[in-house]
């Protein structure tokens, strides 16, 4: 996972419902969500008023009409597993479709949204490893270089699935001097029989290592646990981190990882209980956060599947019980000890009932406003649908962005990114093809009700909603006071780009006082 200009290294990476059998306790979970939003799919269209864009709309300078997609042809359901976006505007995107005689999909993209012809083939790069093997996450190092990691089955009578760790030159070629011939593969150790083993997130710590978090099973019978692995530069298992580079903690496979500037490295282990714990570089417990490393979440969060950092602050995303069979996403803060911060939301966690989808993707911008996905997923009858929402640093929907702080989708989301300029990139997928989304950044203004409000009073409640002061004129009133606001043009709820200068009519009072 790499940070962008604007953008804390934040950005979380969910496994899908997809995987290769990979989530039980994920699906176990998730099991009972339901759909309930109101914002019409689409619903980020380019404004109506002289068509500008506004944010949350889709960006008309990207694809077409805001959006790419590329067909795998195979009539299987791919999806963006996760995006990159380079110092010079390219995007990255790795990408996954059902397992079957695939390898490991990686594309690149000019900001135009158009495929760069200097990578791979066309702007694709398709790598053949062992039978199959697929793409869950993508890293850019600081010399252009491009990390993947994922899954991959050799064709081993014990092993089904293991850890794939491949490198790119800037090309798209395989970097022949990691791990061998540019893939390094890892089968997840434990006394018996192997079954699965897949790597679902991926970071580059600051000292250059690669360290890469997924979920491991023995028999069919047994939930998969949670497994982190650390890779020297060089594709080789790094020693000195748990046992012979790998950590299996104790406790059901989790999704949620995110590591610190100084090297800890955050992570979750699920109930009963949802507990954030928190580790050395070295893989030891770290005794300053919490009890003995760990930290019980919130009451209301039922689990966790995201985790970002909040301005030095820790975020958590997971699902909250509503009702007997719906869920709402919660989000929960933590100060860097571990502490629950109650200035978050209420009492240290933010319910937005609004979205009763799976959460699916997170990040935090420069400001602290923090981006989040949801989506449903693939059925024999639903094709996905998918919300993103921004919050501000509060835990409150931001009403500045989209409609009333979300946007709605036809796909299934699975990725989010951030771009230097503040736009929005969104991955997923829809029928046979992979998405990318790019959403307008930014704040709208959002027109406030300033009735009854003296001039004064409406200027500081315009300028908190990304507006301005435009033209004040005035006309009797029968029911306003003298000096206050009639109406406003445009009207209160009108959405329009940042700084718009909203005119304001005020009363004179009642006409006998005219002079």
């Amino acid at each position: 996972m790499s940070g962008a200009p604007g953008v804390e290294n934040s950005v979380v990476r969910f496994g899908s419902r997809r995987r290769v059998a990979l989530a039980p306790i994920a699906a176990a979970v998730l099991v009972g969500l339901s759909l309930s939003l109101s914002v019409a799919p689409r619903g980020h269209a380019a404004s109506s008023t002289a068509n500008v864009p506004l944010a949350g709309d889709l960006d008309p300078s990207f694809g077409s009409g805001g959006e790419v997609s590329h067909s795998l042809g195979s009539g299987e359901a791919p999806d963006v597993s996760e995006i990159a976006v380079q110092p010079d505007g390219k995007i990255v995107v790795a990408a996954v479709s059902s397992p079957g005689d695939h390898g490991l999909l990686l594309a690149r993209y000019l900001p135009d949204g158009s495929p760069d012809p200097s990578f791979g083939d066309g702007g694709y790069v398709e790598t053949h490893n062992g039978v199959w093997a697929f793409a869950s996450a993508v890293a850019l190092q600081p010399d252009g270089k491009i990390v993947v990691a994922g899954v991959s089955y050799q064709g081993g009578d014990n092993v089904l699935s293991e850890f794939t760790i491949a490198r790119y030159d800037p090309n798209g070629s395989l970097d022949t001097g990691f791990g061998t011939g540019g893939i390094t593969n890892t089968p997840i150790p434990e006394s018996g029989v192997y079954w699965q083993a897949g790597a679902h997130q991926l970071t580059l710590l600051p000292s250059g290592e690669i360290l890469v978090a997924g979920g491991a099973s023995w028999d069919e019978d047994t939930e998969a646990a949670s497994v982190l692995a650390r890779y020297k530069p060089d594709g080789s298992l790094d020693p000195t981190f748990g046992a012979g580079g790998i950590l299996q903690p104790s406790g059901a496979e989790a999704y949620a990882i995110a590591v610190q500037p100084d090297g800890k490295i955050l992570g979750v282990r699920p109930g009963p209980g949802i507990a954030l714990v928190r580790y050395n570089p070295d893989g030891s417990l770290d005794p300053t956060f919490g009890t003995a490393g760990e930290v019980k979440t919130s009451r209301k969060l039922r689990n966790v599947f995201g985790l970002t950092f909040q301005r030095g602050k820790i975020v958590a995303l997971g699902s909250t019980r509503i009702s007997h069979s719906k869920y709402a996403l919660v989000l929960t803060r933590l100060h860097a000890s571990g502490r629950l911060d109650t200035a978050f939301g209420k009492g240290g966690a933010a319910e937005v009932r609004r979205i009763t989808f799976d959460p699916s993707a997170l990040l935090t911008q420069s400001d602290g406003k923090i981006l989040l996905a949801a989506t449903t997923g693939y059925d024999d009858h639903d094709q996905g649908h998918g919300v993103v929402a921004r919050l501000l640093p509060s835990g409150r929907l931001d009403t500045s962005f989209g409609r009333g702080g979300m946007v709605s989708f036809d796909d299934q989301l699975t990725a989010l990114a951030l771009q230097g300029d503040g736009k929005v990139l969104v991955g997923g997928g829809h029928g046979n093809a992979w998405t990318l989304h790019r959403l307008v950044g930014g704040n709208n203004c959002v027109v406030p009700n300033l009735a009854g409000k003296t001039v004064r009073q409406a200027t500081n409640t315009l300028k908190s909603a990304n507006c301005s002061r435009g033209h004040v004129s005035t006309r009797p009133s029968t029911t306003i006071k003298r000096g206050r606001v009639i109406s406003s043009s445009p009207r209160h709820g009108t959405r329009r780009p940042d700084g718009t200068r909203i005119d304001l009519l005020v009363s004179r009072g009642r006409p006998s006082y005219r002079s």
